[in-house]
């Protein structure tokens, strides 16, 4: 058991020297990179999406202190600059970390991939399982059922005024429920 538990830690701690090697956008380029090769802007867009959806998701988890840290942790990194993207892209790629194609694409080399397989082969899994309008759905999901609970507490006295709009609601997502069952 300690052994196991030790290797753990050993792992652990690899990892975090491995990303403090890397610091954070080199971090970005390469997570974006493992999806498949980009250029330069597509980077910069992947990285700016990338990071809106954690930012949502971490919003979602409605912990004021995980999005602080979100922030803090990126707070440079949802939209990066063409003056501090390039100049890194050429450093990793005289690191052997990607490479860059005759069509000015870049991509991950086999030591780049181990490093993104190291770093995010859990969440890449999680991420493949669950795309992008998955997670549209369940974003859209968890603010009805944060709207509903809202409406749970008010007083009925105010709702009533409201009943029209209550019904029309009420039908509408009944009708999503039996389209669900429907061939």
């Amino acid at each position: 058991m300690w052994g196991s538990l030790k290797n753990l830690q050993d792992k652990f701690h690899e990892n975090i020297e491995e990303m403090q090697k890397l610091r954070g956008l080199r971090i970005w380029i390469i997570h974006v990179l493992d999806d498949g090769p980009k250029n330069g802007v597509e980077i910069m867009d992947s990285i700016q999406e990338h990071y809106e959806q954690m930012h949502q998701m971490h919003r979602m988890g409605n912990s004021k202190h995980r999005s602080r840290h979100l922030h803090h942790t990126m707070k440079h990194a949802s939209r990066p600059s063409p003056g501090s993207v390039y100049p890194i892209l050429k450093k990793m790629v005289d690191e052997s970390l990607i490479s860059k194609g005759e069509d000015g694409r870049y991509e991950l080399t086999s030591r780049g991939q181990e490093i993104s397989h190291k770093l995010f082969g859990h969440l890449r899994t999680y991420a493949r399982q669950m795309d992008r309008g998955a997670f549209a759905v369940k974003n859209a999901l968890t603010e009805i059922d944060g709207y509903l609970s809202y409406l749970e507490d008010i007083k009925k006295e105010k709702l009533i005024l409201h009943e029209d709009s209550i019904v029309d609601l009420c039908d509408r997502l009944n009708n999503i429920k039996k389209s669900l069952y429907e061939d």
